[in-house]
């Protein structure tokens, strides 16, 4: 009769002896006409079987104390995550007599707490530091299993292989890495067999978990500040094939074409996120990453990023270009628009300097497989910019893909971004529904007002962002997507990381660069084109000619602070153009906050000077500055060169009228 193969996750005490009788049975190679075998302990027998583990081991072997002293330094990061949770977990364990531990992914002990009686009966089959507990080396035990079977797993007292071990009951969750879900190391708790407590299995898990959220939190924010840092490389080696790296040598972003290097000089290496590359591990010794560097690998195509004297990672340039010659320049990127290609900033309009300086900067982020974030106050022209980076960006033929986070409610927002499977919700779609993340696959993803997202939702979204898998409500199944994420905010989001409003590590994973856009009135030359704009694409919808402006509309305009931005300038011009009888749009048509403001403005011209106030000659001083930005279609050079004087003198002047505008 075969073995049983009991799936239970706990072992039952009672089945001990029944145990005990199959595994001789199983060394003397006979049948066993016993039930009662957990199929993972059953598994790890015959593994234990095949690589000829002696049951007759009395203790796990060790590693050299310099070795446990180099394997604390490769693994300091996953040490000093694990550290406060074990820390917090080691009274509780004492009052028990057992032992909590953490190991490598090879199974040595690299940390180890508890109280004195149950160390020293650890030490008996050395559990303590530089133990290694493999099940190659000592058969089956929950450090060794949980390694083996990639599962949390709990080993009691005759499921052990070797005989000495057989007085104990251990549980074991393996920590994986949030990036790549690679073993990262094991935690453990151990204790003679009386100790058993079938909860232990849960606690380690709980454990496990913890580690791998603090590790998840400290990637975040150091891959913010190497995708920062490395962000000006990418531009510079555009035309290369890039893989940059944290300085555990795993994969963070790429950029270029992997097959065209592959066939340029033979490379083999793995291009998905998450990836290790041994050559680039700085917590390795210089001689081991030279020794594990393929012979492909040119080391002047290495790269340290730093910051200040810290070392954030590497940049693994691969040239492509004829000769390695590196990526063109901005004017001759302009020249290849302007050559034929349609330009995707070409629907935001304005020549001002300052909007001039965002659509260059827009340029330059866009060919970059790097999350965006566009700051700007509402109704600044956000999307307008979202979808220009998408058409420029490196897959403009994808879907692009808007959603506004802060315009439905926590349960509509949640089903919305992941989508549903059918039967998760009462009124789910028949069939269920994909999500915004599996519509942008393979395009952008416009993420508007994420500022407003809720909280508790904010979870979920970094998981998507870190592991590039989305599940649906009520689905347990990953499904794997490809997006670009640019969001839009018109808060100041450090402010809501500090206030506790908004994750910090979603903020880091979510700014990898940042692209501020200017408010309207900071641009007044650009009131005028906008204007003319909206003319002639009103006349096209409602199939008549170009209306004439008075000239009033057009001073109340650049009077108005325009607090809706573009939007509302759209939105009101557009009210003006409808209302108009014949081909022209006067004063009469204004809405009431506008014709106020121009009043306000002729009115605080024509004021007389008033002791200890602005005086006449200030007034007509500020009216020539304004007359001079509006004149140069915002160009400060050139509006300070009429006046005659610097820019830097300009700024100060207009920073003045500010002042004042706003005190009054």
């Amino acid at each position: 009769m075969p073995f049983s193969h009991c799936g239970t996750l706990i072992p039952r005490i009672g089945d001990d002896h029944v145990v005990a009788t199959a595994w001789e049975r199983f060394l003397q190679h006979q049948s066993v006409q016993v039930g009662g075998v957990r199929s993972v302990v059953l598994s790890s027998w015959q593994r234990c079987r095949s690589e000829a583990v002696n049951p007759e081991s009395r203790c796990a072997p060790s590693v050299a104390h310099e070795r446990v002293h180099q394997l604390l330094g490769e693994h300091r990061e996953l040490c000093d995550a694990a550290r406060p949770v074990l820390d917090g977990l080691r009274d509780i364990l004492r009052e028990c007599g057992s032992l909590i531990m953490l190991t490598d992914p090879g199974g040595t002990i690299l940390e180890l707490n508890g109280e004195s009686r149950a160390r020293s009966a650890g030490e008996g089959v050395n559990l303590a530091t530089g133990g290694c507990w493999n099940e190659e080396l000592i058969g089956t035990n929950a450090i060794g299993t949980a390694i083996a079977t990639g599962m949390p797993v709990q080993i009691h007292a005759s499921e052990h292989f070797c005989v000495d071990v057989k007085r104990w009951t251990c549980a074991a969750a393996p920590i994986l890495d949030p990036l790549g879900r690679t073993l990262l190391g094991v935690v453990d708790v151990s204790g003679v067999k009386e100790t058993f407590h079938g909860h232990s299995l849960a606690l380690v898990m709980a454990a496990a978990k913890q580690i791998e959220g603090e590790l998840a939190r400290r990637d975040g924010i150091l891959h913010a500040r190497l995708l920062a840092r490395a962000m000006d490389d990418f531009i510079r080696y555009g035309t290369d094939c890039l893989m940059l790296c944290d300085p555990r040598g795993r994969v963070v972003r790429t950029s270029g074409s992997v097959q065209a290097a592959r066939e340029h000089h033979g490379v083999r290496l793995p291009f998905e996120v998450g990836a290790q590359l041994v050559a680039l591990n700085l917590g390795l010794a210089e001689a081991d990453r030279r020794r594990a560097r393929p012979a492909w690998l040119q080391p002047e195509w290495l790269h340290p990023v730093k910051d200040g004297e810290t070392v954030l990672g590497t940049l693994l340039v691969i040239p492509l270009g004829a000769g390695g010659h590196r990526a063109p320049s901005s004017s001759a990127r302009a020249v290849a628009v302007s050559d034929g290609a349609k330009d995707a900033f070409a629907e935001i309009i304005g020549e001002s300097e300052v909007l001039q300086a965002s659509k260059a900067r827009a340029r330059r982020i866009a060919p970059l497989d790097l999350p965006v974030l566009l700051l700007g106050e509402t109704g600044a022209g956000k999307e307008l910019f979202a979808r220009a980076l998408h058409g420029a960006g490196g897959r403009p033929g994808g879907p692009f893909v808007a959603v506004n986070c802060g315009a439905l409610t926590r349960e509509l927002l949640a089903s919305e971004l992941f989508g549903y499977v059918e039967g998760a919700f009462t009124g789910a779609r028949r069939g269920g529904l994909a999500g915004k993340f599996e519509q942008a696959d393979g395009g952008t993803l416009f993420l508007d007002e994420v500022g407003e997202m809720p909280l508790d939702l904010q979870p979920h979204l970094l998981r998507v962002l870190q592991d590039g898998q989305v599940v649906r409500l009520g689905d347990v199944r990953q499904r794997k997507v490809a997006v670009r994420i640019v969001a839009a905010t018109n808060r100041d989001l450090l402010t809501e990381v500090e206030a506790g409003r908004f994750r910090e590590d979603l903020y880091h994973r979510l700014c990898a660069v940042s692209l501020s856009l200017p408010a309207l009135r900071e641009r007044p030359g650009d009131i005028d084109t906008i204007v003319e704009h909206l003319n002639r694409s009103l006349a096209a919808k409602y199939g008549c000619v170009p209306k004439a402006l008075d000239p009033a509309v057009r001073g109340a305009f650049q009077c108005y602070r325009w607090p809706g931005n573009i939007r509302e300038l759209r939105n009101v011009f557009e009210a003006m153009f409808a209302l108009s009888d014949g081909e022209h749009i006067d004063a009469a048509q204004l809405p009431p906050a506008i014709a106020r403001a121009l009043a306000e403005h002729a009115e605080g011209l024509g004021k007389p000077c008033a002791a200890g106030g602005t005086g006449r000659l200030e007034q007509v001083e500020h009216q020539a500055v304004l007359d001079a930005i509006a004149h140069a279609h915002g160009n400060m050079s050139l509006a300070a060169r009429t006046l005659g004087i610097s820019r830097s003198t300009l700024y100060v002047k207009l920073a003045a009228i500010r002042a004042r505008e706003a005190r009054h």
